[in-house]
């Protein structure tokens, strides 16, 4: 009886402290929100910033981040919050406007060669839904698919059990499709990573020495993809085939 009532005032506790939580998140929220429609996007800025350290974020969040950086004319960072709103919510066709609207004052220009239109499509079958919507898809559909399985075993009329055999195999290989996709963003997620360049210029090296041979120079809002680290060093490369090394600092990871 003891366990039984420690148990359940754990629980009240962990419950309580949890709507407490989630309501001073959203007035932190609120008043960062106020500060942004006052003009004053520094403060909302911190206000912002207070959430994500808490541990919570979401596209919305990253969205307004972009949005104050974009008003202080603070190119890199305005892509990267977008970047990181973009890819929790690839939907948002108000993020991807506003992303699209600051590339724009990006001066690196990457012009890549046309792709074959199978290519694209597939790419763009990749990044429609964002991972979580993804993992909660394929466990849907294999929900469904196991449940009509079993109404398919247990179903007496014949018309009926060739329904829910038709609809198990649709929605069994829609789940090994879109858990094969899911596999594919997991895997980039863990091993593909992008960053974008914060400081105003920097100039990429041949090798992890400042000693090394200048290459090429990038600006700010430039979108790389991170292919190795050495202590403060990372080997970045672009769409068109050009790599080398630059300070880590001058990063910030999507």
């Amino acid at each position: 009886m003891i366990k039984f009532l420690v148990k359940a005032l754990l629980l009240t506790f962990l419950v309580s402290f949890s709507v407490y939580a989630q309501g001073s998140l959203n007035t932190a929220f609120q008043k960062a929100n106020q500060a942004y429609q006052a003009d004053q996007y520094q403060k909302a800025l911190e206000l912002y910033r207070q959430i994500l350290s808490n541990g919570y974020e979401n596209a919305e969040l990253y969205y307004n981040m972009g949005n104050c950086y974009y008003r202080m004319n603070r190119v890199g960072e305005a892509v990267l919050y977008f970047e990181k709103a973009f890819k929790l919510n690839p939907h948002d066709l108000d993020i991807r406007h506003n992303l699209d609207l600051v590339n724009l004052k990006v001066v690196d220009r990457v012009d890549m060669p046309p792709r074959f239109f199978l290519f694209e499509w597939w790419d763009s079958i990749k990044i429609y839904y964002s991972i979580d919507q993804l993992s909660y898809l394929f466990v849907g559909l294999f929900m469904l698919s196991i449940l009509l399985f079993i109404a398919w075993l247990f179903a007496k009329r014949d018309r009926l059990r060739r329904l829910a055999l038709s609809l198990t195999i649709v929605l069994g290989v829609l789940a090994i499709f879109w858990g094969y996709i899911f596999y594919l963003r997991a895997q980039e997620y863990k091993h593909f990573r992008e960053a974008v360049i914060l400081t105003p210029a920097v100039t990429v090296q041949s090798a992890p020495d400042t000693g090394s041979t200048e290459v090429f120079i990038l600006h700010e809002g430039a979108k790389v993809s991170l292919d190795e680290q050495r202590e403060a060093w990372v080997k970045i490369s672009l769409p068109d085939g050009k790599s080398g090394w630059i300070r880590s600092q001058a990063l910030g990871v999507i």
